[in-house]
């Protein structure tokens, strides 16, 4: 890393994102994020997620094609169009923050691009998290930079919210996941009849069926519980995460505002990568501890 600069910031530091990362466009806006889009796939139709198709349209398409729809990794092309538009606008280093590369080849797609502009001029950051998981790294990166941050001191507070993220969501069918054939059709249907819940950890780079409740009220209550019982009463900013369902997310901060100690808060759609295989309807929270010295 000879080309780190000596104090990081927002001038002579960028930060690159894949959509995966579900940042919110007004802070990819206001961090001067550059986006790089993975692909959604429908049969043998690809698309460039949020540039050629909408979350809006990727649930219609969900609803009504045949197809399951399948995610990949952008190419390293799109991260090589992002580094070069990073380093036109004056960049001296740019900080890479990828979906874990446990589930995704997203990470080796921005290292292979990497490579024809100089590895030294890039810190390749593997978030070991899925949707804002890996979004409130990529944040909290971009602020360090616009305090102006000594690189030890950087990647000592990122190494550690790195470790300190964690997730639970709740699916509210288990349609999609017999789709994928992830469950029989017959679980899936006694799971419906009996409106059970099944409840996801987002978690050291992997997404885990964690348990099983019946019905959506004391499955979003599961969410809240688990997420304290991992946090206690620490100081926590929140992600709150759904699949086209931005009401219940609503509902489900609510109840966590009464057990959690909730600082702030960001909505996030988590759009294909997910939503792919849980389906419409999944809400959760995903924590960042607010108490490590950001």
């Amino acid at each position: 890393m000879s080309e780190l600069p000596a104090v990081m910031t927002a001038e002579n530091t960028r930060i690159v994102v894949d959509t995966s990362s579900n940042v919110p466009d007004e802070l990819l806006a206001q961090y001067r994020m550059i986006e790089v889009p993975t692909l959604v796939i429908f049969g043998e139709a690809s698309f460039r997620n949020k540039y050629d198709l909408s979350d809006a349209a990727f649930y219609e398409k969900l609803a009504t094609s045949k197809d399951l729809p399948t995610t990949s990794q952008p190419p390293p092309s799109y991260f090589a169009k992002a580094y070069r538009k990073a380093f036109d606008e004056d960049a001296e280093h740019i900080v890479v923050v990828t979906v874990t590369s446990k589930l995704s080849g997203t990470f080796r797609s921005a290292q292979m691009a990497a490579q024809e502009f100089g590895a030294d001029r890039f810190t390749l950051w593997d978030s070991n998290s899925i949707s804002i998981g890996g979004g409130w790294q990529a944040i909290m990166a971009a602020r360090l930079l616009a305090q102006g941050v000594e690189p030890d001191r950087f990647y000592s507070l990122m190494g550690k919210l790195r470790g300190e993220i964690i997730g639970f969501a709740a699916l509210e069918t288990l349609k999609y996941v017999a789709r994928s054939g992830r469950v029989s059709n017959l679980q899936a249907g006694f799971g419906e009849l009996l409106q059970v819940k099944p409840i996801l950890e987002l978690w050291d780079g992997a997404a885990t069926v964690t348990a099983r409740v019946r019905g959506r009220k004391r499955s979003m209550q599961e969410v809240i519980e688990r997420i304290h019982k991992f946090y206690g009463d620490r100081p926590l900013n929140v992600g709150v995460l759904h699949a086209n369902a931005l009401a219940d997310a609503e509902t489900l901060l609510v109840q966590a505002r009464e057990t959690l100690n909730i600082g702030e808060v960001l909505y996030s759609d988590i759009g294909p990568a997910i939503a792919a295989l849980a389906g419409p309807g999944v809400v959760g929270l995903a924590g960042c501890p607010a108490d490590l010295g950001f």
